[in-house]
């Protein structure tokens, strides 16, 4: 039986975008006469014909937008996330569901309140959000009753948010403990370097990692819980490199760093430069560029990484779904699925698929 021929296959066929070919099939917005024709002739080419059920669809979810409140903070991992919006704006435009974004270059609550408000003047049906102030969000006091919004990795567990995508971070920091455990055995001395320790995430995978040692390994000692800056990128990368070195300098027995977010590379660097390979395992989380070499050299022990693009990829689809009536929301927690990063798994772990809902 020979497959029917889709929107995407115009749109090759044309040389043209989804959408436009979505405002050609709809009689919806402006199209230059040459795109027009271009479209014409590829649905008559490949006898295409719009389904009902799609059409049925575009009627429902029209004039439908969503906002999305993103951080660019970590560039690398935010850069996975926006990737995810971007896939996500792709896949909704046949259905006329717009997808804003505003992004924030800090943590602080006042700037993303700046971007909250301008998504909402802008006419935003639902918002997609990163909550940056732990248990105490005031993101119910932001938002009108009227707009549900969901919160991606990090969550406000008190609000009045429709869902939350993330990572169960105590169970990763239990993960963070057994895998630090392995690598280096009994009784190890370890700095524990955090950044937003007000964030629900970084308290549980803080939590979870000490309470594997309490019950696995009560000879382990973490002398230190250091708080990294992350008020913009460099100063991240500075604050944790510098902390990092001052540690070692502090502690010559430790042999353990944990780092509780994306920044683990700089650990990592910070080690390699003061020739303590060897001595030190970095343990943390995410990838970023170098991370992969310090794996291979046997400087980063392991990373569990959470695949933030296909977090932010489901909460939009999930959310427009909800706004559309097609779906609802029974159960208001995803977990996102994590994988570790180590010698062995490099060959195979594929952490930059998206797979549809």
């Amino acid at each position: 039986m020979s497959t029917q021929p889709t929107i995407k296959d115009v749109a090759r066929l044309a040389g043209v975008s989804i959408g436009t070919v979505d405002r050609v099939v709809h009689n919806r917005g402006k199209v230059s006469a040459h795109n027009q024709q271009a479209v014409q002739s590829a649905i008559d080419s490949l006898g295409y014909r719009p389904s009902r059920i799609a059409s049925a669809l575009v009627k429902r979810r029209s004039n439908t937008k969503i906002g999305v409140c993103i951080s660019d903070v970590e560039s690398e991992f935010w850069g996975e996330a926006t990737r995810g919006v971007h896939l996500a704006r792709e896949a909704l435009l046949p259905f006329g569901v717009e997808v804003l974004e505003a992004s924030t270059n800090s943590y602080h609550f006042r700037d993303q309140k700046r971007a909250i408000e301008q998504l909402l003047a802008q006419g935003v049906n639902a918002l997609i959000v990163l909550p940056l102030q732990g248990k105490d969000s005031q993101l119910d006091a932001l938002i009108p009753p009227e707009i549900p919004y969901a919160t991606v990795i990090e969550d406000a567990p008190n609000s009045r948010r429709l869902f939350h995508i993330g990572p169960d971070d105590y169970a990763m920091g239990l993960l963070a403990g057994r895998l630090a455990h392995l690598y280096s055995g009994k009784g190890m001395k370890c700095v524990v370097l955090a950044s937003n320790q007000i964030f629900c995430g970084t308290q549980g995978r803080i939590c979870g990692f000490q309470d594997f040692l309490a019950k696995h390994d009560p000879t382990a000692e973490i002398l230190e819980v250091c708080e990294i800056s992350l008020d913009s990128e460099r100063i991240g990368y500075q604050s944790i490199y510098e902390i990092a070195e001052a540690q070692m300098e502090k502690h010559p027995d430790m042999d353990v760093f944990y780092v509780t977010n994306g920044l683990t590379q700089w650990a990592a660097a910070a080690v390699k430069n003061h020739k303590k390979q060897g001595q030190i395992l970095v343990f943390g989380f995410e990838r970023t560029e170098m991370t992969y070499s310090f794996i291979h050299e046997g400087i980063i022990g392991a990373t569990i990484c959470q695949a933030p693009t296909q977090q932010w990829y489901n909460a939009t689809m999930i959310m427009s779904s909800y706004l559309a009536g097609e779906r609802e929301i029974t159960n208001p927690i995803f977990n996102a699925e994590c994988k570790i990063l180590i010698e062995e798994s490099l060959p195979f772990v594929r952490l930059d698929e998206i797979s549809n809902l």
